[in-house]
């Protein structure tokens, strides 16, 4: 794959191919809205067309229904859709019931204690719980993990025993990251006073412990495959041992076999954010009641491309080699803070596949900004969500305008850059005067057709804001995030012009910046 390169400025050289894109999937949705044969975060058919590195796609983002900074959050009461169990953001505590239980207050006292223990920093606390042997040794890993997070807020809830498992939430707010406390759900397999014999017939139950934890994962089905919903693994999970970055507004992570990567490219992430945040402290709308703009973000960094597709997706999603990072927003662990019902999303995770040629060619510095300030802006916008969209893909931000706006923030003040880029994606490729995903889907499966749907997106938004200014682009794209319904509405309020006219003006504005097919 040819390296990412940045054209100096004052030269009108076509830019280099593009990246994999960057995705982004719906908040308590581990799949997004269904297409044909659609698997999460895909938004175009799982058969994907073969890899053709000169067009390759260049940045990624959300399926219809809330890939990126999107739409789709749905809820756990249970409720399981098509194989997938989901999440609700207004989740009620529940007691434990079921015939594992000795009585919800057996295994409250197991979850206190381990809020408690992460609390004081005591490891031995920690792993009381769990059985000895793999169950404890993992464990031990991830309380060490752990310690390693700045937490606002990080407590374990025990909830329902259902098929064999109990499900337990770990309710966590990163520091300077998270705007509400989101959930991570575990399936623990677990035995209580009397249910049956130890699971180490040897050793016993610990001293001075009646319930213990014999198995920690993801939510299971009947057929002890993860059901891939409740944000299992999490890092902490995922890594023997984390190495953790922290800087203003950014909580970065790895592997600690990749921490040289991190320490590389830590600062620059960290202006990426920086740039995000100036310009959405600048133009933004003010927050309307508890839903405001993030204020921090929270990244992975991972070379393994195993481990990318697991992080967060239980057993893992098959693999898209066009896709180079995702960001998922997650519904805050307490929905009632919405106002008027609806989703509430308390924050977003994003992760990075670190060995695309943003990260590895010799002009890494302009990579890394470049999929960091996309895939912010995206966790930027997550929190105005009002509605998870449905499964038919609509209801949600267009495609084109949450896509769009990562684009405008990940080339703000590169008009050059972004000219040559717009010159040279849209080359040979069929133009109808559509914004992007209005006539066709806007994932398409050819990789030239949705490298042209992302330049486009960004081109739209940046027409609209050198014609009416950039807190009118920040102000639409927000009003879409929170009313997507009123979309026509809305681009009328920012250009004060039909959308059909406005369609029409940048349409021709394409037309005379580059040669396009018709």
């Amino acid at each position: 794959m040819p390296p990412y390169q940045q054209p100096p400025y004052q030269q009108q050289q076509q830019p280099p191919y593009p990246q994999q894109p960057y995705q982004q999937v719906p908040p308590g949705q581990q799949f997004p809205p269904p297409f044909p044969q659609q698997q999460f975060p895909q938004p175009f058919p799982q058969q994907f067309p073969p890899y053709a590195p000169p067009q390759q796609v260049r940045r990624g983002g959300v399926g219809r229904g809330l890939a990126c900074a999107g739409v789709a959050l749905v809820v756990l009461l249970g409720v399981v859709a098509g194989g997938v169990g989901l999440l609700h953001g207004a989740r009620q505590r529940t007691p434990v019931r079921g015939p594992l239980s000795s009585g919800g207050g057996a295994w409250e006292k197991v979850t206190e204690g381990l809020t408690a223990a992460l609390a004081a920093k005591d490891e031995e606390a920690f792993v009381r719980p769990f059985a000895a042997g793999a169950t404890k040794e993992k464990q031990r890993l991830v309380f060490r993990n752990l310690v390693r997070i700045p937490w606002e807020t990080a407590r374990w809830e025990p909830g329902l025993t259902m098929d064999g498992q109990l499900t337990v939430d770990f309710v966590h707010q990163v520091k300077g990251v998270d705007n509400f406390p989101v959930t991570e759900r575990y399936g623990w397999k677990v035995l209580s006073a009397g249910s049956g014999p130890s699971p180490d017939p040897l050793a016993g139950p610990p001293p001075g412990v009646a319930e213990v934890v014999t198995e920690v994962g993801g939510v299971k089905d009947r057929q002890g495959k993860d059901t891939g919903f409740g944000y299992y693994p999490a890092p902490w999970d995922a890594y023997d041992e984390l190495a953790v970055r922290v800087r203003d507004h950014l909580v970065v992570m790895s592997d600690k076999g990749q921490a040289a990567e991190l320490d590389r490219d830590a600062d620059v992430l960290a202006r990426a954010a920086e740039d995000d945040l100036a310009a959405w402290r600048e133009y933004a709308p003010a927050p309307t009641g508890e839903r405001r703009g993030a204020s921090g973000f929270f990244v992975v960094l991972e070379k393994d491309r195993d481990v990318y597709n697991r992080l967060y997706r239980g057993d893992g999603k098959p693999d898209d080699d066009l896709e180079a990072g995702v960001n998922m927003p997650m519904p805050a662990a307490d929905g009632s803070k919405a106002g008027g019902g609806g989703l509430l999303v308390g924050g977003s995770r994003i992760v990075m596949d670190t060995t695309g040629s943003r990260f590895t060619g010799d002009e890494w510095r302009d990579g890394v900004t470049d999929i960091g300030r996309h895939e912010m802006a995206h966790a930027i916008v997550a929190p105005l969500l009002t509605t998870s969209g449905g499964f038919d893909g609509k209801g949600g931000p267009h495609d084109w305008v949450s896509e769009g706006f990562a684009e405008y923030m990940a080339l703000r003040g590169k008009d050059s850059l972004a000219r040559d880029e717009l010159n040279a994606y849209l080359r040979g490729v069929p133009f109808d005067g559509q914004l992007p995903g209005d006539s066709d889907e806007f994932y398409a499966g050819d990789a030239d057709r949705r490298t042209a749907n992302y330049t486009l997106a960004g081109d739209a938004l940046r027409f609209m804001a050198s014609k009416h200014g950039d807190a009118k682009v920040f102000a639409f794209v927000a009003a879409q995030y929170g009313r997507p319904a009123e979309y026509e509405q809305q681009v009328a309020e920012a250009t004060g012009q039909p959308l059909a006219q406005f369609r029409a003006a940048w349409a021709a504005h394409v037309r005379a910046s580059v040669p396009v097919r018709r």
